[in-house]
């Protein structure tokens, strides 16, 4: 079996790439499924331009003769490439970190997600919020973290919780060096029961530093499904945030065996730490050797497809599988905090997401998909 790759590369995530292919590679190290697997590699920039795409794809599959692809990107980009994919009768799993909805059209059924869910996160994020905090939200982001569905999402599951917002606040390109003065003087003037806060890379540095310094550290509970409490970030940071929590379907401190022995192995294979990408290449490359282990696995890309299809794997979030009707992987979702220390600690199972296909079905429909055209939170 042959494996296509098309992966983005990216200026704040340098070794997106390589962390997705190690984890890959640390799937296929540890099944035998994996000798019999070759991989082609194609570049698709920073994952933007869907002719970039559509040329790759027809160069992995018509000359190269790949028989499944692994394809990093947005559904902003996927709704033109869709129609390729399908032309080309070969299962695509479409990965990301899911900051948009799944893209799900109804002559696409060569077409498998997985993602790290981030706006399911956002909305099982509001319903916690919600149901342990109060009804009064407020939300504080930066340009670029709140140009995907995650805000969006987690203003659905405020409403459907029977929240609202108070205030909001989106920084700028060039962020406001007063901007965390602001937001905590609206606070002043009606304190939210809880912040929903999407801060990443030096924006998550840049807040979090500004609300230890602050007496405002531990008054509101904050709560996240992105990536601003992460290791990377927080030792940037100076000092300790309080009375913050992220909901996500993994963590590297989540107590489960299969994630344990996975973390094990991948820093064995890499030779480091494993992060989201790393879990995702991981993720796609166990399925990929389940589904190889089925009778009626061929180089026939429909026969391909209907074992991916009946398939499962043990992942570290729990059973990867594409049942139901719109061939999207579905994991619990977990809540997570900040020890006194610093540390990150598991505290409790919150659940899959209900209603899940509705919703995707409801922005699937959509006649544009607004939000930026990466497949990750950041340029």
């Amino acid at each position: 079996m042959k494996l296509g790759l098309l992966l983005p590369s990216s200026r704040i995530y340098p070794s997106m790439t390589l962390d997705f292919t190690n984890g890959l590679r640390c799937a296929l190290a540890t099944n035998e499924s994996s000798e019999k697997i070759d991989f082609s590699f194609e570049s698709i920039g920073n994952g933007t331009d869907k002719d970039v795409i559509v040329n790759a794809l027809h160069k992995l599959v018509l000359q190269e003769g790949v028989h499944v692809v692994l394809l990093f990107v947005n559904p902003k980009i996927l709704q033109d490439v869709l129609p390729v994919i399908q032309s080309l009768q070969r299962p695509v799993i479409i990965t990301n970190i899911g900051g948009n909805l799944p893209l799900v059209m109804d002559n696409s059924e060569f077409i498998f997600y997985n993602s790290l869910n981030l706006w399911e996160s956002s909305f099982k994020a509001a319903e916690y919020g919600v149901e342990n905090f109060g009804k009064k939200a407020a939300f504080g982001s930066y340009f670029y973290d709140a140009g995907y569905q995650l805000y969006e999402s987690f203003l659905t599951g405020l409403v459907k919780s029977g929240g609202n917002i108070i205030f909001n606040q989106v920084s700028e390109f060039n962020p406001d060096p007063d901007d965390f003065d602001k937001l905590m003087s609206a606070f002043d003037q009606e304190p939210p029961d809880f912040l929903f806060a999407l801060y990443s890379e030096r924006d998550a540095v840049d807040f979090l530093n500004k609300l230890i310094r602050s007496d405002a550290n531990g008054r509101y509970p904050i709560v996240t499904a992105g990536m601003m409490i992460d290791d990377e970030i927080l030792a940037k940071v100076d000092g300790y945030p309080e009375n913050i929590y992220r909901v996500s379907t993994w963590d590297k401190v989540d107590p489960n065996q299969e994630n344990q022995l996975f973390l094990e192995e991948y820093k064995k294979t890499a030779g480091g730490d494993a992060n989201y990408f790393s879990l995702l290449g991981y993720e796609c490359g166990g399925i990929i050797c389940e589904s190889m282990k089925k009778a009626d696995w061929s180089a026939n890309g429909r026969d391909q497809y209907l074992a991916m299809k009946s398939s499962s794997f043990s992942s570290p979030r729990g059973l990867l599988s594409f049942e139901g009707e719109q061939n999207i992987a579905s994991y619990g979702h977990k809540l997570y905090a900040l020890k006194e220390n610093g540390e990150r600690e598991f505290l409790d199972d919150l659940g899959i997401l209900d209603h899940r296909e509705e919703y995707v079905s409801q922005s699937s429909k959509r006649d544009t998909i607004a939000g930026w055209m990466q497949p990750y939170l950041c340029p």
